[in-house]
């Protein structure tokens, strides 16, 4: 169901009309007035532009009549529920346009505000009805063409050239034209909130795609394509990567809003391809592979993979396939790596710093191959922890290298090694001011973004560092910490229920109360009533 308020556009040729409507208050009817029109050719144009969940119209107007409106509305826009205002006269037109769609008709003349409340229920019901229908329809849809295009991708790259045709085909069931730009999104999260966060992109996707000309459909775990219409002739819109820039940020905003509860991704970036086009035929713009058998195929593909210039770039949010090929680990580089750490290997302090420093910077402006170079941190690593002390079985080491998604982070997971080796600090400095900073900042918005910038690690790192050092994920620890807090006010405090919910930083009432129950085992009302019981300072209900 839709969780925004719902929007309505009013026309009337008649200002009177319009300007007592304007007075009425949709605010409180979970309605918001988005725009007025007098004839209907302009709400037409206002209507697709704007999409307004419901339009309340006369009958009689000139250019083009309510009767006429309420046709066209249904053709293109049929979510869009209409109420129809008319005359005594008019009765019979009301009857047709009623036959047409419309959900209700309310006579000028006596109409109060109680009518038009009415009404308005009446129209946002059946609005949302048909958003849950429009919803479901579309979620089969990207469903079943991504089952048919992760199925035509599954075989060897060198049978793609025959599976382009079919690929086209599949994609023609989007609302996105023939040759689509294409896209991904990325994003990169814990096991523990994937399913959360999934559901959450996903949700927030869906109404981002009529505002920025895309479609979506997922491509594997924690990766969608990204479908944006292109000019008839296949060249990209303009501001193709400006549109993806807003799309991931609605993306993360959306994400913070949920910081008190377990979830949220790390990180979000999108990779931009060309455009598809007929097989055989040569693409007139967009980044991607040349032109050739089994294009469309390498692009899908291409897109999905993470750039290597993300893992130097963490701050960026958008690249291309054809960004630069990272550069080969070759003998040259890897003694320069190397002559940098042996020559400050005994003495911990300045390994740390030479690693933060000159090594990183090298690294960077090489522009090293990931993978190659995290092999060559993980040895390196290995044979100074041997030389320190025995080494463990199943060095956990090479995993938290491995899993570095940034070369920062990659020299924050060897710093980890090196402050952790032969019983050395257990306890990272900064996870321990990261749990004060929490403890300190409960009614604040607490996200993996603020909280590592308070500390100087990158979200991702913060996050990884603080499950292997305290063995719980950062949100539930935070959420622990919430609800710890909020059964203290509970029991000790007069607050309402929902007024410690406030001071916890978990505005919504249903989601604390839900969240609560699930931790504690009681809610919090209950909790409140026993401490009143048993003579506490709560002494007004929650």
């Amino acid at each position: 169901m839709k969780n925004e308020s719902m929007t309505v556009l009013v026309v009337d040729d008649e200002l009177p009309i319009r300007e007592e409507l304007r007075l009425f208050d949709w605010a409180s009817r979970g309605v918001s007035w988005i725009g007025e029109a007098d004839n209907g050719e302009e709400a037409l144009r206002l209507c697709r532009s704007r999409t307004p969940d419901i339009v309340i119209t006369d009958i009689t107007m000139p250019a083009m009549n309510g009767i006429e409106l309420v046709r066209r509305l249904k053709e293109e826009l049929p979510r869009t529920q209409v109420i129809l205002l008319t005359c005594h006269s008019e009765f019979k037109y009301a009857q047709e346009a009623v036959g047409l769609g419309a959900v209700e008709y309310l006579l000028k003349v006596a109409m109060d505000d109680d009518d038009l409340a009415r009404a308005l229920q009446k129209a946002k019901e059946a609005a949302s009805r048909a958003w849950s229908l429009e919803r479901e329809a579309a979620d089969r849809r990207r469903r079943d063409v991504s089952e048919q295009l992760l199925r035509l991708l599954a075989g060897p790259a060198g049978q793609c050239a025959d599976a382009d045709a079919a690929l086209e085909a599949a994609l023609q069931a989007l609302p996105v034209g023939r040759r689509p730009q294409i896209a991904a999104l990325h994003a990169e999260t814990g096991s523990r909130g994937r399913g959360l966060t999934a559901r959450e992109i996903e949700d927030r996707l869906t109404p981002l795609e009529r505002l920025h000309s895309f479609a979506w459909i997922p491509a594997s775990d924690g990766i969608y394509w990204l479908l944006f219409e292109t000019q008839s002739e296949g060249r990209p819109l303009p501001g193709a990567y400006r549109r993806l820039e807003a799309i991931i940020e609605a993306l993360q905003s959306s994400l913070d809003e949920r910081h008190a509860f377990p979830g949220g991704a790390d990180r979000l970036h999108a990779v931009a391809g060309g455009c598809a086009r007929p097989a055989g035929r040569a693409c007139t713009g967009g980044a991607g592979p040349a032109s050739g058998a089994g294009e469309l195929s390498g692009l899908l593909r291409g897109v999905c993979e993470k750039p290597a210039a993300a893992f130097y770039d963490g701050e960026r949010r958008v690249f291309t396939v054809q960004a630069e090929l990272p550069a080969p680990l070759d003998d040259r580089a890897g003694k320069e790596l190397a002559d940098l750490l042996d020559g400050a290997r005994w003495d911990r302090e300045q390994l740390a710093r030479t690693i933060r420093g000159g090594w990183l910077q090298l690294a960077m402006r090489r522009r090293i191959d990931p993978g190659e170079l995290k092999a060559f941190a993980a040895d390196w690593m290995s044979a100074w922890r041997r030389s320190e002390t025995p080494l463990e079985p199943g060095w956990k080491g090479a995993r938290r290298i491995e899993a570095a998604a940034t070369a920062a982070e990659l020299a924050e997971a060897m710093i980890h090694e090196i402050e952790t080796a032969g019983g050395g600090r257990k306890a990272r400095l900064e996870i321990a001011e990261a749990k004060r900073y929490i403890e300190a900042n409960l009614k604040q918005p607490l996200t993996l973004a603020v909280v590592s910038a308070q500390v100087g690690l990158s979200p991702h790192y913060l996050s990884k560092l603080f499950r292997e050092e305290t063995g719980i994920p950062f949100n539930d620890y935070v959420t622990g910490k919430r609800i710890e807090r909020a059964a203290y006010l509970l029991r000790n405090t007069a607050l309402r229920v929902y007024e410690v919910a406030q001071e916890v930083g978990i505005p919504s009432y249903r989601y604390f109360a839900g969240v609560f129950r699930e931790v504690t085992g009681v809610s919090p009302t209950e909790l409140k009533k026993s401490a009143q019981e048993q003579g506490r300072p709560g002494e007004r209900n929650g």
